[in-house]
């Protein structure tokens, strides 16, 4: 088997909660209808200038970084990064990166993938080849670039390593979901072929598929005894299949120079540390502690998958059986938003309508039915869980005299079903057993009542 090498340039829009550009005051919004989001600076007029870059785009930038394990450099340079397309009318584009800048982050590791560097820059704007036009409203947006060491030896392992990143980064809210991400992917194959180089793939499946189809073509020019050259290409999504581009480009290529329009930024001890100090717990780590708690793997992976999810699993789990919390948020809660169209963002319920439910649960004093309709009408409008128990008489039938009194009601009003359960019609049972529930508005045990049925049948 050949050695592959894979490494990624993951390119991705930043969540900036004041909606503004990286170097002007102009609106964040990828949805607006074209060249309506525009100014001067981020359309390249002559004598136009930009303004001081984003600061929230460069706290996001930091905590990125510290998140991949990387570390933060001190004294941060904009360059223009040089080369002609209609997407660019000013020519370049800034980004701190290039030959005479150093990333924001640098030598970190992220699940066991060595991350190279990581740095902002802006987006150019979006050019359609087919009609010739631009829309000038991406022209500005700040964008996170991540270059990994070329450390992947498998399309499968890119594929779990990036939903590990992606869930990791939307613990800081640093990426913008809607958006997406695109990738540079490179790749060679044998220590002494160059790499090749596949630019903006644009979705998780396309990446994996364009990581797939160049191997395959690397491995079929090298057994018919050519050689692999370093070249740019494109992934066709149609054809699933890449496509010479160019040679490849080198950093001279793009005559990066310093941007005279920018001043240096300098990062100092206590900005680090502060970014440091605010950085949640990562998905991995929260993962690794809940199945220790005795959680199944796959409620573990799911929890941990949503900081929202994961921060409310750990504040209930403080009062209720962790295995108990898990089940009901993993399970019950995430089926009841799904129901109703809405989001953990959109949730009005806390914490502790959750433990006084569950401690209900838990205590036996309301079945897991009667919880379920309740958890269903909480997330519609929240209210005082013990109250509406008490008010609407859902507290658990136990008493065996009152169960009884139920079951033989049902049997007696059901002639037709005792009959058929008795000639071995099983599913008879189950009728009978929706008519005790029904009498006890689903306040009953239902293995209890299923006991008690065929007892007395």
């Amino acid at each position: 088997m050949p050695e592959i090498k894979c490494g990624l340039e993951i390119h991705g829009y930043l969540k900036i909660d004041n909606k503004r550009k990286l170097f002007c005051d102009c609106n964040l919004e990828h949805e607006a209808s074209p060249n309506t989001n525009i100014c001067p600076i981020c359309t390249s007029q002559p004598g136009s200038k930009p303004m001081n870059p984003n600061e929230e785009a460069f706290r996001k930038i930091m905590m990125i970084s510290a998140m991949l394990g990387c570390k933060i450099n001190k004294r941060l340079l904009f360059q223009r990064k040089h080369y002609s397309w209609p997407d660019l009318p000013s020519g370049y584009q800034r980004t701190i990166s290039g030959s005479y800048s150093v990333p924001v982050g640098v030598n970190g590791s992220f699940l066991g993938i060595g991350i190279s560097d990581v740095h902002l820059e802006e987006d150019p704007a979006k050019y359609d080849p087919k009609s010739g036009l631009v829309d000038y409203n991406r022209s500005g947006f700040p964008l996170v670039e991540i270059v990994t060491e070329p450390d992947f030896k498998s399309s499968d392992e890119v594929k779990e390593w990036l939903r590990k990143l992606i869930t990791t980064l939307s613990y800081i809210h640093a990426l913008d979901k809607t958006a997406g991400i695109k990738a540079d992917v490179n790749i060679s194959i044998y220590p002494k072929f160059e790499r090749v180089e596949i630019k903006n793939v644009n979705s998780f499946k396309s990446i994996v598929k364009a990581i797939e189809y160049e191997i395959h073509r690397q491995q079929d020019e090298v057994t018919k005894g050519n050689r692999i050259e370093q070249q740019t290409r494109m992934y066709d999504d149609v054809s699933e299949t890449t496509k010479f581009m160019r040679s490849k480009e080198t950093q001279q290529d793009y005559m990066f120079i310093p941007d005279p329009d920018l001043a240096v930024i300098n990062v100092t001890d206590e900005d680090i540390k502060e970014i440091s100090s605010v950085l949640p717990e990562k998905p991995a780590e929260k993962e690794k502690k809940y199945k220790k708690l005795g959680i199944q793997d796959i409620d573990a992976q799911i929890m941990s998958s949503e900081i929202i999810l994961a921060e409310l699993f750990e504040k209930v789990a403080k009062k209720i059986d962790p295995i108990l919390a898990a089940k009901w948020l993993r399970r019950e809660l995430v089926r009841v938003l799904n129901y109703n169209k809405k989001s953990l963002e959109d949730m009005q319920i806390d914490e502790i309508h959750l433990i006084n439910l569950l401690n209900l649960v838990e205590k036996k004093k309301i079945t897991e039915t009667v919880a379920q309709k309740i958890l269903e009408k909480l997330i519609i409008k929240p209210f005082d869980v013990n109250e509406y128990v008490k008010k609407e008489n859902l507290i658990a039938v136990s008493d065996t005299n009152v169960l009884e009194r139920y079951c033989k009601e049902a049997i007696a009003e059901n002639k037709k079903a005792v009959d058929d359960y008795i000639s071995g019609k099983e599913e008879a049972l189950h009728f009978l057993m929706g008519q005790v529930m029904r009498k006890t508005r689903g306040a009953a045990t239902p293995k209890e009542v299923q006991n008690l049925l065929k007892k007395f049948l």
